[in-house]
């Protein structure tokens, strides 16, 4: 069995982390409104709400890059093991919505369309990550090679 790569997995989680951020505002933006607006006091008061949040996705991109490496030799290397991932990290991240919807008694409406564009802005920043982490040979290669084929 292969070791993980650990400073692959760091950069590419990095990455993936810094996508979902860019990605999460943005939906937020477009499709949050209703919910923010339920949230008391939606804008971050706290000082540093805003960098921890941040922190937080680097962490959880770094995480789900983690996760890539870790079943990629059971699942093969490429976009479908990306997208499992993602997935995972999409039900850790909504469970935690949904933790914060109940503590705030939040109408759970309100937060159905932020949570399903989240899944594809996951799965989004975790291809990105698996993408940059197989970049060396790149997704299709990797795809050929665990089909049995050696080009």
């Amino acid at each position: 069995m292969r070791t993980m790569n650990w400073a692959r997995i760091v950069l590419c989680g990095l990455v993936a982390g810094g996508v979902w951020s860019l990605l999460g505002a943005t939906i937020m933006a477009f499709v949050g409104g209703e919910f923010l607006a339920a949230v008391p006091g939606a804008r971050p008061n706290v000082p540093g709400g805003v960098p921890f949040g941040f922190l937080a996705n680097l962490a959880a991109g770094l995480w789900a890059m983690w996760l890539y490496a870790a079943i990629r030799p059971r699942y093969g290397p490429g976009p479908k093991t990306a997208v499992v991932a993602g997935v995972a990290w999409w039900v850790i991240e909504s469970l935690q919505s949904g933790k914060w919807v109940a503590l705030l008694s939040i109408p759970p409406r309100v937060i159905l369309a932020p949570l399903a564009a989240t899944l594809l802005a996951i799965i989004v920043a975790a291809v990105g990550g698996a993408w940059l982490y197989e970049s060396e040979r790149g997704f299709s290669r990797a795809v050929t090679v665990t089909s049995g084929s050696k080009s």
